[in-house]
């Protein structure tokens, strides 16, 4: 099977779009080698990462500066589980291009979480958004005079040629079966690394990493998606997004407390939310930990 990967032509000026997309459905075959499964998934996430800077550069709106992030941040989490097989001096580098898109968008990113938390507490946000604008000027100027759009297409031609894979790498020629396992369990192994949620809460307090790797989990849970049948991966799915959720939840009132926002909330109420969000968060990982895995067996 034959998985061309087109570069961006970064000599075309960026369309007026309006509208960002959410990742793509990736359709894997049992029949397809590893290394065919790995330009699949790559294929899809290019694909939207390029249609929503695209997007961003055009209007700047807040879900296509989201969803370019998203998209950055699964090719990352992509080049992450191919690192066993993969020539990292050859990688590296598109590796650092995603963080740096990741890094240009993150302050208007920020800026909106903000401005919709706000909103939501009915608050006005003119100012905000008038400061929202500039940041977004900026980070629209740079991803056009940077040329990012020609970093994004670095991935394709790497995938292309195949320079990212290891010469030993005889595996990735056998059906794309043969390494989910190994790369599901490794990802969750990462995701406990420091223990369950709850002892990192009691530890350091530090939940930021753990969200980042269940980020990994649902990435790579939605990559393979088709491989699975659908009762098993239903409770993985359910739970992860939850989880997220409510630990997106406890990231925003954090946030709001670190901004001194959260004295909008009133009185008392900033400290209840917080441990709601803490308990929904710990129930829902530890539903997570015990789910059966089930990719073992296929």
């Amino acid at each position: 099977m034959n998985v061309r990967l087109i570069p961006p032509d970064s000599s075309s000026t960026f369309p007026v779009m309006s509208r960002a997309r959410s990742p793509a459905r990736i359709r894997l075959d049992p029949a397809m080698t590893g290394a065919i499964s790995f330009r699949v998934i790559a294929a899809k996430n290019i694909s939207d990462l390029t249609h929503n800077l695209r997007v961003f550069a055009a209007t700047g709106n807040a879900v296509s500066a989201h969803k370019s992030r998203v998209s950055a941040r699964r090719l990352r989490v992509l080049l992450r589980g191919m690192k066993p097989w993969s020539v990292q001096r050859e990688c590296r580098p598109v590796a650092a291009n995603l963080k740096s898109i990741m890094a240009m968008l993150h302050p208007v990113r920020q800026q909106d979480v903000v401005i919709e938390w706000l909103e939501t507490a009915g608050i006005d946000t003119t100012e905000m958004q008038d400061n929202r604008s500039e940041i977004s000027s900026d980070a629209r100027s740079r991803i056009a005079n940077l040329g990012v759009l020609n970093l994004v297409g670095e991935f394709s031609r790497l995938m292309e040629n195949e320079r990212w894979r290891r010469s030993d790498a005889g595996v990735l020629d056998q059906s794309c079966l043969v390494i989910v396992p190994g790369i599901m369990d490794d990802t969750l192994k990462t995701l406990y690394r420091f223990g369950t949620l709850s002892r990192v809460l009691e530890t350091d307090g530090d939940y930021h990493t753990f969200r980042k790797d269940l980020k990994r989990l649902r990435y790579w849970l939605e990559f393979h998606r088709s491989l699975f049948v659908k009762d098993d991966l239903a409770p993985w799915r359910k739970t992860c997004k939850l989880l997220q959720t409510t630990l997106g939840t406890l990231n925003d009132l954090d946030e709001a407390r670190m901004t001194g926002y959260d004295r909008l909330l009133g009185a008392g109420k900033w400290g209840l939310q917080r441990s709601n969000a803490v308990d929904r968060s710990t129930s829902h990982s530890s539903t997570l930990n015990v789910l059966p895995k089930f990719w073992r067996d296929i």
